[in-house]
This record gives structure tokens, sequence and C-alpha cells, in this order.
């Protein structure tokens, strides 16, 4: 089975969200259609599971509609892309500009996901830690290294694209959505680059999303030994001391326990989530040597 199939597959499993009203109603409508799912499948196997998973925590959007992924973003919810395989020539039509560059033989094109994590990763700053050892680096390499916020949101984007290649969901038509919104922020979101450079050199960054008070991490990378380490401590020691809430960093994964979070269910995330302002927090347009916040 090709991941065409798979996507295929769950995209046919899914809650389709067609519009941003119908984010409204996830977190009711996701713990309630897997139930259902559960019922009717009864998984007989690891793909059937692995598929009901998938249900468990995401809804399906035809295309990269703006509304949607704003919509998406003020409850804490993830865009993100995975890539199907096209069954008839109407689709092909209707859906021309989304089309991927698939294997020999199959026509595949990219549709958006909504992940409304079952249970997240939350960093709350009374806990925020990080490596000693960055103390160390800071001193001897990085200390006049510069954390930046939306300098190069593109550059930020195609890197960390490039890095993962077909391993990701940072595709093209999700970024240039992205980038959209990135350029024109409301009251209540923004999506952002955080960018760490050695002079002119891009060395780690990430995207990732403010919802009124708090921040998210959507996707990181780095190019130079232990950089990555540092632009995350560094970032948190910012986010700490510029009045954000929490620091959302999604799915569970073992490094992330290392900077003090801890994993929530839905319960607990709304718990958080009800502690933010009306209002949205902007990161500073001011570059910030690594030396200054370790």
């Amino acid at each position: 089975m090709t991941i065409y199939d798979f996507g295929s597959l769950f995209y046919d499993s899914a809650i389709h969200v067609n519009c941003a009203e119908d984010v409204d109603m996830l977190n009711d409508l996701l713990p309630a259609y897997y139930e259902n799912s559960l019922l009717l499948l009864n998984p007989k196997n690891d793909l059937e599971s692995e598929i009901l998973n998938l249900v468990k925590e995401n809804a399906v959007c035809d295309d990269f509609d703006e509304n949607v992924i704003r919509q998406s973003l003020v409850y804490g919810y993830y865009p993100l892309s995975m890539e199907k395989r096209i069954t008839s020539g109407a689709e092909f039509d209707t859906y021309h500009e989304l089309i991927s560059f698939p294997f020999k033989y199959t026509v595949a094109r990219y549709f958006m996901t909504i992940r409304h994590h079952d249970e997240k990763m939350i960093i709350d700053f009374d806990d925020f830690k990080y490596p000693k050892k960055a103390h160390k680096w800071s001193r001897q390499k990085f200390g006049d290294y510069t954390l930046t916020f939306n300098k190069n949101f593109r550059l930020c984007a195609e890197t960390l694209a490039k890095q993962y290649a077909k391993d990701t969901w940072v595709v093209a038509p999700l970024i240039d959505a992205y980038e959209k919104i990135h350029e024109t922020p409301d009251n209540e979101i923004s999506i952002d680059s955080v960018e760490l450079w050695h002079g002119d050199k891009l060395v780690a960054g990430e995207l990732g999303f403010i919802t009124h008070n708090a921040y998210a991490s959507l996707c990181g990378f780095h190019t130079e030994n232990n950089s990555g380490t540092i632009q995350m401590a560094a970032l948190g020691e910012y986010l700490k001391a510029n009045g954000f809430a929490y620091w959302d960093l999604g799915m569970e994964m073992e490094y992330k326990y290392v900077y003090g979070a801890k994993l929530l269910d839905r319960n607990e995330q709304a718990e958080y989530y009800s502690r933010l302002s009306e209002d949205r927090l902007a990161l500073t347009n001011k570059g910030i040597k690594i030396k200054e916040l370790l």
C-alpha cells in the first residue's frame, strides 16, 4: 500500500470540514464520530487501527481554505496536510492546483487535515526548563547568534520543507495559505516564523502560531549541531518573559519532556485555553542576541 492509498482510506473515513463554521463543532463531533467508527469497523488489523487513530484526532478539508485555517487556529487546532489518490477526471479537474508529485502511474493531490489532539504537550512557564548544557553552548559558540521573529517567513518555511522533503506535512499549498495569514494577522491569531541566525545564515527555526496569548510550535528544523536546542531554549525564555500564558508543543515526543512539557487530555487543554486573554500578543520585530536570553 502506498502513502496515497493510505491517505485515501483516511480521507474516506474521516469527518469532512467544508467551511469555518464546521470547525466550531469539532470538539463535540470528533469523539462521537470516533466511537461510531469504532463500532462500525471493529478494527481487525493494524491498518484499520491506524486509520481509526487518525479519525479520533483529525478532520479533513478538500482544500487549504484560509477561513477554515483561521478558525482552526482560534481553537488551537493544527492545520496540516496529507495526500490521496485521485480517482476520477472530475476530481482531477476540481483539484488540479493541488496535484502533488507522486510515483509513476499515480495521480495524487494534497488535502488539508485539521488536528484536534486527543492529548497534547503543554509547557506551563512555571515548569519551563532546558538542558543545562545550553548555557555552556551559548557561552562557547552561540552567544552572538541572533534570535528573530518573522524576519524571513518564506525562507524559514522553504528550509523546513526542504529538510524533511516528502516526510512532512509542510507542502506548498499549505505554506501559501499560511503565508497569507502571516501577512494579515488579526486580533485573535497569527502565524509566525522563529529564526536563529549566525550572521546572515539561517541555522535553526520553526513555524508556529499565536492564539490570543498562547504560542504553539508547528514544526522546526536545524542545520548546525545543537542549534535546535539553543533556538528552543531561547524561544522559551522569550515567551516566558513576555507574558505568554503557555507554550503548546502538540503531539507527544520524548524530547519535549526535557523542556518541562506535560501531556494533557482534551478536558485539561480546555482548562488551559480558558486562561487566554482576549487580545493577541505579538512577537518583537527586533533581533535578540542569544547571550541576552540564556
